[in-house]
């Protein structure tokens, strides 16, 4: 099963503030859509459970939320216990390719287990509360980069990024 990981983050890797993003970057939110887009989703409970994950996950969406607490239950997802409960289920599924999507310490837990990074570069710093972890350039190599400039929707220059295993990870 391939696992990938969709994120945007700062250029001082915040990803988040008080459960939401510090950023409103319509390019960003319309790639992330259309990528995840009839996929399947990987959460961590904090993610589910935001603005921004009550509109990813609804209804008819598939995927698996974790949280740690035992008797967490989602009407609409199934619910694993850690990482590695989520990927087993996943696996048992015969789910081909897995999008997580955070948040910040489920980003820490599998950034060592995934095959591809898709990250939204922000070329701009936001204070936050939520981070995505250092990217570490000997493990992981950039494959592709798609620069935009600010515009008049996006008030912030960003690129679309993808990183695939560095050799000998």
């Amino acid at each position: 099963m391939e696992k990938i990981i969709i994120a945007a983050k700062a250029a001082n890797n915040v990803i988040g503030k008080d459960n939401s993003l510090p950023w409103h970057l319509p390019a960003d939110l319309d790639f992330f859509m259309r990528t995840i887009e009839n996929k399947f989703l990987i959460a961590g409970r904090i993610f589910f459970e935001s603005v921004q994950g009550r509109e990813v996950f609804h209804k008819g969406v598939k995927g698996i939320v974790m949280s740690r607490n035992k008797f967490y239950k989602s009407p609409n997802v199934q619910v694993a216990h850690s990482v590695e409960e989520s990927l087993q289920l996943s696996e048992k599924k015969g789910v081909q390719k897995a999008y997580i999507l955070g948040g910040g310490e489920i980003y820490q837990q599998t950034i060592a287990l995934v095959d591809r990074l898709m990250i939204t570069e922000i070329h701009n710093e936001f204070a936050g509360d939520t981070f995505f972890p250092e990217i570490d350039k000997s493990q992981w190599q950039e494959v592709s980069r798609i620069t935009h400039t600010k515009d008049a929707l996006n008030p912030y220059d960003y690129s679309f990024v993808v990183y695939e295993p560095a050799t000998g990870r």
